[in-house]
């Protein structure tokens, strides 16, 4: 995968949708990269493409110039997914979740939906964009998923550092006091984080930029401490579909994290 090309991005063309707005705008910049603007509307009700047209200009002024307008009817998961697919979309982009539209767009069974349905990866934008992602987590459980999400994190954004975290348990902790329980249980999980990073085939000037470690406890918690830093500019997860809800790299407690995460949240499935 090199970086996208073509990027899709859902709006409902008010204010409140400038900062994945300005996302978009600043990743096509930096990517030489084409960009749409969907507009989903409920099918009860006909769109005046001239007015929306003219919303667009008065919104974005000139930052809009250069920009694809797609307007489409429907549940707003479904319709990005399948708008995306038919444009040949390499990233889908939506807003953070305060309220049920699209500017907003809301976490849980909204994302978890599109996706599932979603071939490209999808990006959650939270901030307002002030610089391109230069330090970036990667949240991982040595899985296929997860070795594609960073893959994915390194071809998209070729400047950035990584820090690839893991966490490991140290059983009934809280009973077994025995440092040797905890040394070799420590042992194992660098044994799987060097296998992990062998079997991705980074080639070399990648693996310079991945900063591999492991944390004991709870992978949810430590994520978001780390987030908490103000050192990271995004986050990455890996995730798959099942039973119409994503599931992340960090097991069902996704999107409670894409909720609690401060930074922007990148999605990638395994097809992408």
């Amino acid at each position: 995968m090199s970086v996208p090309k073509q990027i899709l991005v859902a709006t409902d063309l008010t204010a409140r949708g400038d900062r994945p707005f300005a996302r978009a705008k600043m990743l096509a910049d930096f990517w030489g990269a084409g960009r749409t603007l969907l507009f989903v509307n409920s099918p009860k009700s006909e769109v005046d493409i001239a007015k929306v047209e003219s919303l667009l200009r008065r919104t974005y002024g000139e930052d809009a110039e250069g920009c694809d307008l797609a307007v489409n009817y429907g549940k707003p998961p479904e319709v990005i997914a399948d708008t995306a697919s038919q444009l040949s979309s390499d990233l889908i982009i939506v807003g953070a979740a305060r309220h049920n539209d699209i500017s907003d767009f809301f976490l849980g069974t909204a994302v978890d939906n599109l996706v599932h349905h979603a071939e490209a990866p999808v990006l959650i934008v939270k901030e307002r964009p002030r610089a391109n992602y230069d330090r970036i987590l990667v949240a991982t459980d040595f899985s296929d998923f997860s070795a594609q999400a960073l893959r994915t994190a390194l071809d998209f954004f070729p400047g950035a550092k990584l820090d690839l975290v893991h966490a490991y348990h140290v059983a009934y902790s809280a009973w077994l006091k025995s440092e040797g329980v905890a040394a070799e249980m420590l042992i194992d999980a660098e044994k799987e984080l060097q296998d992990f990073m062998a079997n991705t085939n980074l080639s070399a000037s990648d693996r310079a930029r991945v900063n591999p470690q492991l944390v004991e406890g709870d992978l949810h918690e430590s994520v978001h401490q780390m987030l908490g830093t103000g050192d990271y500019d995004l986050l990455v997860l890996g995730t798959h579909g099942r039973s119409g809800f994503v599931m992340a790299t960090i097991g069902s407690r996704a999107s409670e994290m894409m909720g609690r995460s401060p930074v922007d949240v990148l999605l990638v499935g395994k097809s992408a």
